[in-house]
């Protein structure tokens, strides 16, 4: 875990996945991405997902980054607040 302050605001940048799947959808829904209808099935990509790099503000998801890695092709997926 990792703390980067500016300001009056502290980013908390993780590798746990410790978010819900209702916190990943309203991720996915702010940047209007259709993944996030389906709160489940997002949810169980990203915990099945290699890595999940995830960043939040107090207690709200910012942000994430999804790597999938099969030793032969590596995939990133980012997606942030624009708020």
């Amino acid at each position: 875990m990792i703390n980067i302050v500016k300001g009056d605001r502290a980013i908390t940048y993780t590798e746990e996945k410790s978010f819900t799947p209702q916190q990943v959808a309203e991720l996915f829904l702010s940047v209007r991405w259709v993944v996030g209808k389906y709160p489940d099935r997002l949810h169980k990509a990203l915990m099945n997902s290699s890595r999940v790099i995830s960043a939040w503000d107090g207690d709200r998801l910012i942000g994430l980054i999804r790597i999938m890695d099969d030793s032969e092709l590596v995939f990133h997926q980012l997606c942030a607040s624009s708020s």
